[in-house]
């Protein structure tokens, strides 16, 4: 009997030792499952914040005005600017013609990228901007830059480009102030823009360097606020 009970108790002890290897085993997954749990929680918590910052900065990009980022219009003593290309040239300030043409480029790009914007054809004209050799495409090809020297005393292209423009950029104001109660600083009377302080020709011939690089930057001043107008309306849409 003796015997028997030791056997019956080897058993148990047996199944009972097999019983807490189960259990620790068990124990173990379940420390492995509960860690990968902590882990995949931990992922999600950090995709979430990823998903959050990014939804945050998506909001901040909406309301950027882009327009004004790419293009910086600002001013340098009589000369207009755009992304630090000055815009005109004086007796006393020999901008290089390089410089000038860089500057019709931006001013081009700007107006061209506003009208597309907008949804906004131009009549009679196709501004094609083309970096530092940009023009207007009408009934021919008018150029919106130039070499100086003999050449632009002869050839009135040049001046015929920016005449144009400056007719593409009338259109465009006026489609703005049509919608609203908004007035332009300067007023464009086909070659000329200005105030009632007087108006100034954006032609060179028969005009003075300072009054050509103040028309230029009566113009800059235009394009300025219609980029701000255009890039407020957007913000809101």
């Amino acid at each position: 009997q003796l015997l028997y009970i030791s056997i019956i108790s080897s058993g148990i002890n047996a199944e009972y030792g097999e019983v807490e290897r189960e259990e620790e085993e068990l124990y173990q997954e379940c420390n492995q499952y509960e860690h990968r749990l902590a882990e995949v929680r931990a992922q999600q918590s950090c995709l979430d914040n990823e998903l959050k910052y990014a939804h945050a900065e998506l909001e901040k990009l909406k309301k950027t005005n882009i327009f004004n980022t790419v293009f910086h219009i600002w001013h340098d003593g009589h000369f207009g600017t755009i992304n630090n290309f000055r815009l005109g040239r004086l007796p006393t300030f020999n901008v290089e013609w390089d410089e000038v043409n860089a500057a019709w480029g931006q001013t081009a790009l700007l107006l061209y990228s506003l009208a597309n914007a907008t949804d906004f054809v131009f009549q009679r004209f196709k501004i094609v901007p083309f970096g530092s050799q940009s023009y207007i495409e009408g009934e021919t090809k008018l150029p919106l830059y130039t070499n100086g020297g003999l050449r632009l005393f002869w050839d009135a292209k040049f001046d015929q480009g920016m005449v144009s423009f400056l007719d593409c950029l009338k259109q465009f104001l006026d489609s703005i102030e049509k919608k609203g109660a908004f007035n332009f600083p300067y007023k464009i009377d086909k070659s000329k823009i200005g105030d009632q302080k007087g108006f100034y020709s954006i032609k060179l011939h028969f005009n003075s360097e300072e009054q050509w690089t103040k028309a230029l930057k009566f113009m800059l001043i235009n394009l300025k606020w219609a980029l701000t107008v255009v890039a407020h309306s957007r913000s809101d849409k």
